[in-house]
């Protein structure tokens, strides 16, 4: 049977997930903006590029939406034969807070995210490793029809564990996750415990290989072992300090910021703070200050040490 899809976009999700279907046996179809600057990297890799532009047609019925969230609305609307097509999004956002449910209420939008970055999506693919995703087809004209062709693709990018969710749900869990601890509290709090070693006397080495280099390895303990095998592994000292960490930190104060931060989320205060924010002067700036960070400058020293080949 020949499978074929076409993707919008070819940033680090949209190549991951046409390598894993691409490997899977897929035709895969690029759509790019005139003069893309990824044309070349999307046709050594084997795919079929063409060019997104007003009034362009898609090769297939089913496109994947993995440009940014703000440009959906103008790619969906520069297909000529939208009608016919299946869009689906990988995350909930631009259908939920940008309104596109509302302005192409006619199509058939399909909602699969898979919960994994681009890279380690990648990697536990080609490991036959644990992917997961959820999915919604509550916007879909043709609910059962939608689901088995969402299945289908999902198993083919890699996907083991495939869980029913809505929309809302996703687009809220997905930018509350990110705000209280997946793009904050890790890196952040790995940054502020770095510099206060540092401060006190520890060797950079030693509090890079604490604060930041055991990071992942804890945490891919505790998504193996689950939290309670998790906490009866850890020695004396790590749990008791835990408890004192916790104590310290996740009080009444913290519970309090979740609250706003889920608010700021659900009365719609971070979208419109999201929409009059310059992303890539944001970008620049945070990526400047990182730079000049010591803990990046170790990691950059460490990482030749530790991944050497």
């Amino acid at each position: 049977m020949h499978k074929s899809l076409t993707i919008i976009g070819f940033g680090n999700q949209a190549k991951t997930w046409a390598l894993n279907l691409r490997d899977s046996g897929y035709e895969i179809f690029i759509g790019l903006r005139p003069n893309s600057n990824s044309k070349a990297l999307a046709e050594d890799l084997g795919l079929n590029v063409f060019e997104l532009s007003p009034g362009c047609y898609s090769p297939t019925a089913d496109i994947a939406m993995l440009t940014p969230d703000s440009t959906h609305t103008e790619v969906v609307e520069q297909i000529q034969n939208k009608k016919g097509c299946n869009f689906i999004f990988a995350h909930g956002h631009s259908l939920y807070f940008e309104g596109l449910s509302k302005k192409f209420s006619e199509l058939n939008l399909l909602l699969l995210a898979p919960k994994a970055i681009a890279s380690e999506m990648r990697l536990q693919y080609e490991l036959n490793g644990p992917i997961g995703a959820v999915y919604s087809v509550e916007l879909s004209k043709f609910k059962e029809e939608s689901l088995l062709k969402l299945r289908g693709l999902a198993k083919d990018l890699g996907v083991k564990s495939f869980h029913e969710t809505t929309i809302e749900m996703e687009t809220k869990a997905d930018l509350f996750s990110e705000q209280t601890l997946l793009c904050s509290i890790l890196p952040y709090g790995a940054l502020h415990s770095f510099n206060k070693l540092v401060e006190k006397g520890v060797n950079e080495e030693t509090a890079y290989f604490e604060c930041w280099h055991e990071v992942k390895l804890i945490a891919d303990a505790m998504v193996k072992m689950g939290p309670a095998k998790f906490f009866d592994l850890i020695s004396p000292n790590a749990l008791v300090g835990s408890e004192l960490g916790r104590q310290a930190i996740f009080d009444q104060d913290f519970s309090d910021k979740l609250e706003k931060i889920y608010e700021d989320i659900n009365n719609w205060n971070f979208q419109n703070r999201l929409s009059q924010t310059d992303v890539a002067g944001l970008k620049d700036s945070v990526s400047q200050m990182w730079k000049s960070e010591k803990l990046n400058q170790v990691h950059e020293r460490m990482s030749e040490e530790l991944y050497q080949k």
